[in-house]
């Protein structure tokens, strides 16, 4: 080995000369070669790049350098709008098909109204003046076999309807007139033809028709005692006339016989059973 010593410089003399050797070109301060900015003054150091330099010369008026072939297309100011608008129509689209479903359901479920009902009314033919005295449905309550004597309390035309003599029975008996009755006149040949006649009691003798007048005469003036001639009757009057025979007197639970009609069984043997045969079937004890 030589002892002499070595004239070579050091690699990191060298290094560290051409280090020092970098100064800034604004305050002459000594830089490293990597370093971008002077530590001492700021100025930079480090070469702009050529993209910056290319904005700094779109904004001077130049045209911008042109995209990389594989840089994707600039975005367009008009998309977001045409977006907007977009969404906008259709959710109006959407508004007007749930308003037209809505109104078709409605439709769909709407009941049709009823019909108007018609009512038809039927008037009953006009009776003729001789249809209410023929009625058939019309029944004496005197039986035409039947004499004896009565109270009439009033009159009513042949031309009347069975309503209307009802109701002249009713309103009699609601004045307080006793077994309240009806009958035809053409009926008896006693009375005239042509009315119906509403009377009150059923009576053997015209002394108890006449005290029956005497106690309804306050409430019907008009009133007045008959005698009625059944078609069963003999020559004479039933209040008993010599030769004349004792009628059948008809009578009813509530229209019993006075208790004078016993007092024509007199005799002895036939007579007496020929007398019988004409009491009533219920006669009043008391």
């Amino acid at each position: 080995m030589s002892t002499e010593p070595s004239t070579e410089p050091l690699a990191g003399d060298s290094a560290g000369s051409s280090e020092a050797s970098a100064r800034c070109s604004s305050c002459g301060s000594a830089i490293a070669s990597d370093q971008r900015y002077c530590l001492e003054c700021g100025e930079r150091l480090a070469p702009v790049s050529g993209f910056l330099l290319g904005r700094a010369s779109g904004a001077g008026g130049e045209s911008p350098p042109a995209a990389p072939p594989d840089a994707p297309p600039a975005p367009d100011a008009k998309a977001p709008r045409s977006n907007v608008l977009g969404v906008l129509g259709g959710v109006g689209l959407l508004l007007l098909a749930m308003g037209v479903g809505v109104l078709i359901g409605r439709a769909g479920n709407a009941k049709p109204a009823p019909a108007k009902e018609q009512v038809i009314t039927e008037q009953a033919p006009a009776a003729s003046p001789g249809t209410a005295a023929t009625e058939a449905s019309f029944t004496s309550d005197w039986p035409p076999s039947r004499s004896g004597y009565t109270v009439q309390l009033s009159t009513l035309p042949s031309s009347s309807t069975v309503a209307a003599v009802t109701a002249a029975k009713t309103a009699a008996t609601a004045k307080g007139a006793p077994a309240v009755g009806a009958l035809e006149s053409s009926e008896f040949k006693s009375l005239p033809a042509g009315q119906y006649v509403i009377y009150s009691g059923d009576y053997h003798t015209s002394a108890q028709a006449q005290k029956a007048l005497a106690a309804v005469h306050a409430k019907f003036p008009a009133a007045k005692v008959i005698h009625i001639a059944g078609s069963s009757s003999g020559g004479g009057s039933s209040g008993g006339g010599s030769g004349a025979s004792t009628p059948h007197v008809h009578s009813s639970l509530s229209h019993p016989a006075p208790p004078s009609v016993l007092k024509s069984l007199k005799g002895k043997g036939k007579s007496y059973v020929e007398a019988s045969k004409n009491l009533p079937d219920v006669v009043e004890t008391g």
